[in-house]
């Protein structure tokens, strides 16, 4: 029995593009985002050829270490930064730089004018009683100092001799000054020396004076340096002490010099950049490390000195042979994960946003590991972690591990590390990443991280057992190493949600919060078509089992089945699960505007879904859910109608055709077949075992005639596993129920 006309066969012309120009320009596009990929891994290439390289070789040493052989400088020489002895040195000539003072000599001439005229007054006086009150009480004079004094004035040759040597005695007070008891600040009390300088010179004209002979207690104590300059300027042996006795307290009591900090202070510095730095040498063949020595920090410091002169001496060519050869070896391994990714994951291979994040992810992994290395607590182990466990979840942990492999050893290059470390690093992530299938739960990934820990930790020890490091070392090594795999752990899963955007990524736990039956667009479903919703679940339920028979993402295939029919929650009763017993609403429209209606829930439901925010690849099981399928009811009753009318144009099939495209993944296959069958099944008036089978088996097999399943990866055996899956479904839902004779009534 056939249905409708039989398609005429399409002519080689026909089959041929009748648009050489849309052809032309496709092929180009192609090139041209081919050019594009291999771009970026060309410039993925150089920066981590870059980073890896930094600025030299690398530095192995680090603290704590024991080196199995002696150490010896193996440049022509090297220098080291003395810096004790260069502050020594410095502070030693900033001392020899005296606080610089200005001296203001008035107070000190009013002092000795007075002094002067009291010496008149007493020459013109014939006793003490006869000098005024006020010259007594300031000068606190004695009879026998007048005396005294009265007889070095008796003739005016020695009035005049005393003016003279008056003068010459305050010489020396009026040149050097008296210091104040607070003029200079605790920190200049140490000073021996004081430069001096008048208000009008400048800061060449200062002389240096001690600090002895200004300060005020020494001025005035007797057999003081002043008071012997004082006194010796007097030819008469007994008027010198008494006039010191006279004005010793009053000269205590009069400062005349200022400290000048802003001078004192710039001096200082000028003297200190005046004294060049004190370097240490080392030559060619200084021991630096003995056997088995221990690695301090002072070590460390040499030997850094010693590797960067060696790195500094490299020449042109060998910089050149280095980056060179640098730039192979990360090509290299970048050309095995490109291979790896074109055989395995050409989804990947194919897109120019996957190939751009997953190269920024590795450049960015290695850069990390760089800036991390320069910390001494094993941190670097972090980037390579998260980025393992980032392609992990994106893609499948296979592919995870060739990664890992390649930034495992580029993190090697990159800090000069041994086979030790590689196995570390590389063992505890992979550790980490094989254990890591499906994140359906927050704790999934901090178990993941203690796993890599504990992978981190036991590895450890036994490379450190083995290059017979110190007990201690391999302690604090083992500590940290696990510590940072456990933190990896939890910041990706606190990150998680940035990862999934970032990347496309849904995890499990995306998935079952999309699933919750709260979702607005489940609610809805629901409330507007109630018959749509339960072919939902159903399809979710049997499509679930069917992906878990093949190693399927069973809950994207069960969750992305709540979802594919929300379109027709727009028309809901143009659905035959949704009219209830109610009229056909597609019995008065033209089976061309019936399949218009049918085919819209598609496009309707991919608005929703990214309306409402829905993963991209939820929203992929929402387009591709009939793949290109024909509508055949209404494309065989438009058949039917145009039998009876000659005049009529051909139906053509496409306009009776989904929009598509085909299902992409195997999920978006196992979904359209759960779809197909669950639907078809409802319309089984006795649907036996037999039943269900044959209709199953048709079904597919109509669907793989149509090449419905040429792009999403499907193999005949895996679509073979699914049939017997869903029969196996549908018969458990479908199963013979006992039949209960009827209860008799009282």
């Amino acid at each position: 029995m056939s249905f409708g006309k039989r398609r005429s066969k399409l002519t080689r012309a026909q089959l041929r593009p009748t648009n050489p120009i849309a052809l032309q320009q496709g092929r180009v596009a192609r090139q041209r985002d081919r050019l594009a990929r291999l771009a970026i891994v060309g410039v993925a290439v150089l920066a981590t050829a870059a980073i890896v390289h930094g600025s030299g070789p690398p530095f192995t040493f680090r603290i704590g270490q024991r080196p199995t052989r002696e150490v010896r400088v193996n440049v022509p020489e090297f220098k080291r930064l003395n810096q004790k002895k260069t502050n020594t040195e410095r502070q030693a000539e900033v001392d020899q730089v005296p606080p610089s003072m200005v001296n203001d000599p008035a107070p000190i001439r009013d002092l000795a004018e007075r002094l002067d005229d009291l010496m008149i007054a007493i020459a013109k006086a014939s006793s003490l009683d006869a000098l005024p009150e006020n010259l007594r009480a300031s000068w606190r004079l004695r009879n026998e100092t007048f005396e005294e004094l009265k007889a070095a004035t008796d003739t005016p040759e020695r009035r005049d001799a005393l003016h003279l040597q008056i003068a010459k005695a305050f010489a020396p007070l009026l040149r050097d000054g008296v210091l104040g008891y607070d003029t200079l600040p605790r920190h200049e009390e140490s000073s021996r020396t004081l430069a001096v300088r008048g208000p009008g010179q400048n800061a060449k004209q200062s002389h240096r004076v001690p600090r002895e002979r200004v300060v005020p207690e020494r001025v005035a104590k007797p057999e003081g340096p002043v008071y012997k300059d004082f006194v010796t300027a007097f030819g008469d042996p007994r008027v010198g002490p008494l006039l010191f006795q006279l004005i010793a307290e009053k000269l205590a009591g009069t400062p005349t010099l200022t400290y000048e900090e802003p001078y004192t202070t710039t001096q200082r510095e000028l003297a200190r950049g005046r004294v060049e730095d004190v370097y240490d040498t080392y030559r060619q063949g200084d021991v630096l490390l003995d056997q088995d020595q221990k690695i301090e920090e002072e070590q460390l410091i040499l030997l850094r000195l010693e590797h960067d002169k060696a790195s500094g001496t490299l020449g042109i060519g060998g910089r050149i042979r280095r980056v060179s050869s640098m730039i192979l070896l990360v090509a290299a391994l970048f050309a095995l994960i490109g291979y790896y990714v074109v055989r395995h994951e050409p989804a990947v291979a194919c897109e120019l946003n996957r190939v751009a994040a997953l190269c920024g992810l590795v450049v960015a992994a290695i850069g990390l590991v760089r800036l991390l290395a320069m910390q001494p607590w094993d941190a670097e182990l972090i980037p390579v972690a998260i980025a393992a466990m980032i392609i992990a979840i994106a893609y499948n942990p296979h592919f995870a591990l060739m990664v890992t492999f390649a930034l495992c050893l580029l993190t090697s290059l990159a800090l000069g590390t041994g086979i030790d470390h590689f196995l570390v690093v590389m063992g505890g992530t992979a550790a980490g990443v094989l254990t890591l299938n499906e994140v359906r739960t927050r704790t999934k990934l901090i178990k993941v991280g203690a796993t890599a820990a504990l992978g981190y930790f036991l590895l450890t020890w036994a490379t450190g057992m083995w290059q017979n490091e110190p007990i201690g070392l391999i302690a604090s090594d083992s500590f940290w190493r696990a510590g940072w795999g456990l933190m990896a752990g939890f910041f990706l899963g606190g990150s998680l949600p940035f990862v999934e955007n970032s990347f496309g990524i849904v995890t499990g736990i995306s998935l079952l919060e999309l699933g919750d039956i709260t979702h607005p667009l489940l609610q809805e479903l629901v409330r507007r078509a109630p018959g749509t919703h339960n072919h939902s679940i159903t399809v979710g339920a049997i499509a679930e089992s069917a992906a878990e028979r093949i190693g399927a993402h069973a809950l994207l295939v069960r969750i992305g089945a709540y979802f594919h029919d929300i379109g027709k929650m727009l028309k809901p009763h143009y659905f035959v699960e949704n009219q209830a017993g109610a009229a056909n609403r597609h019995a008065n429209l033209a089976p061309a505007m019936s399949t218009l209606i049918i085919i819209g829930h598609v496009k309707d439901g991919v608005d929703l879904g990214r309306q409402h925010h829905l993963p991209e690849r939820i929203i992929d099981l929402i387009e591709q859910h009939h793949g290109t399928t024909l509508v055949e009811y209404f494309y065989h009753e438009a058949n039917r109608r145009n039998d009876g009318n000659p005049d009529a144009a051909a139906v053509q099939e496409r306009a009776f055709r989904y929009p598509g495209p085909k299902p992409q993944s195997k999920e978006a296959g196992i979904l359209m077949v759960a779809d197909a069958v669950e639907s078809a099944s409802r319309t089984l008036s006795e649907p036996t075992p037999g039943r269900i089978e044959g209709l199953v088996r048709d079904l597919i097999e109509k669907r793989l005639r149509d090449g419905q399943f040429d792009e999403c990866g499907l193999t005949l055996r895996e679509i073979g596993e699914i049939r017997e899956s869903l029969i196996k479904s549908l018969i458990g839902i479908y199963h013979g129920r006992v039949k209960y004779p009827e209860q008799r009534t009282a």
